[in-house]
């Protein structure tokens, strides 16, 4: 079981590096890797080695339309963050969320920083950050 875990595991990370590419190259988080996450996850959890926290996921996705509708934030880095808190134990959320916010404020610091020069419209590639939380949280799960 525990072998599955990690090729599961391995496999989402190398999903979200794609994720990073797409979503720094294009702006976008396709819905059908976000599937595709979602896919992995619950067949790790059918296999009885993996967890299933829908209600924080259902939460968050919830909480997540209203910050689509106020256009705070992408529905593709929504729908990634919801997916992925299906795999994470609820001890582990705010870790994934503080994560996800210290990784990002650089982002949003250098948007704001082109913004200011080019006066143009910028948008965060925040996919990064979610990606690289994940990937860091689960890792440090691993390794102690």
């Amino acid at each position: 079981m525990f072998l599955l875990n990690n090729i599961c595991l391995f496999l989402i990370w190398m999903i979200l590096i794609v994720v990073c590419y797409t979503d720094i190259r294009f702006r976008i988080i396709h819905n059908s890797i976000v599937i595709a996450v979602f896919i992995i996850i619950l067949a790790n959890f059918l296999i009885g080695s993996g967890e299933l926290n829908y209600i924080a996921a259902l939460i968050f996705f919830v909480i997540g339309l209203l910050i689509f509708c106020f256009n705070i934030m992408g529905a593709g880095d929504i729908k990634l963050i919801s997916v992925l808190l299906l795999s994470l134990p609820t001890e582990q959320i705010w870790d994934f969320f503080i994560l996800m916010t210290l990784l990002g404020l650089p982002l949003a610091i250098f948007a704001l920083i082109r913004k200011t020069i080019t006066k143009s419209t910028v948008t965060i590639p925040y996919g990064v950050a979610i990606s690289l939380s994940y990937i860091i949280i689960t890792y440090l799960k691993l390794a102690l």
